[in-house]
């Protein structure tokens, strides 16, 4: 009696294979792009709840002096998220370190909105952000009515922590600013905010990049 055996041929199994591989390969690529989104606009969430609690926080003040990333974690002004910096004894260690939705660091400093050390005005800045996230941040409406106190907001590169160098000295228009970069104001007629497409991408030109905003 003959009997008819059915199966796979190998030709067809490598057919299936490369089918499976394609596939894992968009569901790789599609969970990266939506986990980048995510971040994205976890950093927006984080700079737009810290700066509110900021401005909540000082606004019996006439200045923002003493601010820091220790006072603002002592104070309570930071997502749970953002910082592992605490002993088992309940303490904050002396590093107060901040992170940020991309694993880089986030750093809170006092700023001066005219005179040099008038200390009335801060900054919030990130670094290690991609760069198709920091386009994202660059194009978003921060808004900058008195209501948000948005001042302005620097982008440029921010692989280690560039971004805190820049944030500690953004007083005026150029203050702590290299040759060819630019601090981008709301309401300013070449440089305003949101960054335009052409400005973000060239701002947001390295690998990580480090973003800075700065509020009255």
């Amino acid at each position: 009696m003959r009997v008819n055996e059915q199966g796979r041929s190998m030709i067809e199994m490598l057919g299936v294979l490369a089918i499976v591989g394609v596939l894992s390969v968009g569901g790789i690529a599609g969970y990266s792009k939506a986990m980048n989104k995510f971040k994205t606009n976890k950093i927006g969430d984080q700079i737009q709840m810290i700066s509110t609690n900021i401005r909540t926080l000082f606004s019996s003040q006439r200045t923002y002096e003493g601010l820091s990333n220790g006072m603002a974690l002592k104070a309570g002004l930071i997502p749970g998220e953002m910082f592992e910096a605490v002993s088992s004894g309940g303490s904050y260690s002396s590093s107060y370190t901040i992170t940020n939705a991309f694993g880089g660091k986030t750093f809170i400093d006092v700023a001066s909105q005219g005179t040099d050390g008038d200390n009335m005005a801060f900054t919030i800045a990130v670094d290690q952000i991609p760069q198709n996230a920091c386009v994202s941040i660059a194009t978003t409406d921060w808004g900058g009515d008195a209501g948000g106190g948005l001042a302005a907001m620097w982008i440029g590169e921010g692989e280690a922590d560039a971004a805190e160098t820049i944030g500690s000295n953004l007083s005026g228009n150029t203050a702590g600013l290299t040759a060819g970069q630019q601090l981008h104001i709301p309401g300013d007629t070449d440089f305003g905010l949101p960054y335009s497409i052409i400005d973000a991408n060239a701002s947001c030109a390295h690998s990580l990049n480090g973003v800075v905003w700065k509020y009255f």
